[in-house]
């Protein structure tokens, strides 16, 4: 013959069975072992006289029994962490980081006529430190990943403040304060590169160096500020005249350098020195002065009038004196002699 009694009291879950008013009926060995308490002479006592429940856990209790017994089916309490419904201490064999065993317990309808339930306690204390050691380890990964996106935030924001520090130093290298053309420095540059990529290509280039006339009259008559203000006027036209490939620098004072890029001939540069000197001639009013500023233009070509930065500049000052000396409002080519 099969000993039930000997099967329950082998199985590693507590058995316990009490009616509606928590008098109990049996425990099996296990939850008396691990709720130290003598498994026959708890027979016929009340619950709460062998274990302190808070009365949130009583009232939990009590509506798991109540909801086993009207709806005839089980119930269950499922263990969270640091959740226990029975203070039952863990094996002395177990080092646990909880004081009190995790449990999961189902509430199963035993006799429901006198209103008796069957309750299951499982244990979950393994399970339920596996789970606080992820949780712990997840709320260290969240600060852990918080303090990296911060530390990010601070390298981007390092590195936007950087990238806009070699901006503004790049520009303060390379462009004219006043009047934000390229700089000499700039112009050197691309002059360079010009001469560099036109030098097997048999492509040409030219190099218009402009002068405004009379300009150091305006500055002594009307005062520097008026002056610059005509220097930035100049800059914009000069730049609305010409192509985005071309460049366009200030040289020094009154002094302008464009890089026209991609010619084929002198007769190009002729109508491009004609568009300049129309442009610039046109009307201004600065302030309550209404002033009409010409300009003189030198013209030199790359290869025919010189092949480095030194000698086309050279060439187109040479010519820019001859248009000078003509009158000025116009534009000289420089020619060899």
């Amino acid at each position: 013959m099969i000993n039930c009694e000997k099967i329950i009291d082998s199985i590693n879950v507590g058995i316990l069975t009490i009616d509606a008013e928590l008098n109990i009926y049996y425990v099996n060995k296990w939850f008396a072992v691990h709720s130290d308490i003598d498994a026959n002479a708890c027979i016929g006592k009340n619950l709460l006289s062998l274990f302190d429940l808070s009365s949130e856990r009583l009232k939990s209790l009590k509506r798991h029994i109540k909801t086993a017994l009207t709806l005839g089916g089980p119930s269950f309490f499922t263990a969270d962490s640091n959740h226990y419904l029975f203070p039952m201490k863990n094996s002395i064999t177990t080092k646990s980081i909880f004081e009190f065993m995790q449990q999961d317990v189902t509430i199963m309808p035993y006799n429901i006529e006198q209103k008796q339930v069957t309750v299951l306690i499982y244990d979950q204390t393994s399970l339920m430190e596996e789970k606080a050691k992820c949780n712990k380890e997840s709320e260290e990964l969240a600060r852990a990943i918080k303090v990296a996106n911060a530390t990010i935030k601070k390298l981007e924001t390092a590195k936007n403040k950087l990238v806009k520090q070699k901006d503004i130093i790049y520009k303060q290298a390379h462009y004219d304060h006043l009047t934000s053309l390229a700089n000499r420095t700039l112009l050197t540059q691309r002059l360079q590169l010009l001469v560099e990529n036109n030098q097997n290509s048999g492509r040409k280039f030219g190099v218009l160096f402009l002068d405004l006339d009379n300009f150091k009259e305006i500055n002594d008559s009307l005062g520097h500020d008026v002056g610059d203000m005509i220097l930035i006027h100049v800059a914009k036209t000069l730049l609305l005249a010409t192509r985005k490939t071309d460049t366009v620098a200030r040289f020094g004072g009154d002094e302008f350098i464009i890089l026209v890029d991609d010619i084929e001939d002198e007769k190009s540069l002729k109508h491009i020195a004609t568009k300049l000197i129309k442009a610039i001639q046109q009307p201004i009013r600065v302030r309550h002065f209404d002033l009409s500023v010409t300009t003189s233009i030198g013209i030199s070509l790359f290869p025919d009038n010189g092949t480095d930065f030194n000698q086309l500049i050279k060439n187109a000052d040479l010519a820019l004196y001859v248009a000078k000396a003509e009158g000025r409002n116009t534009y000289k080519i420089h020619h060899q002699s």
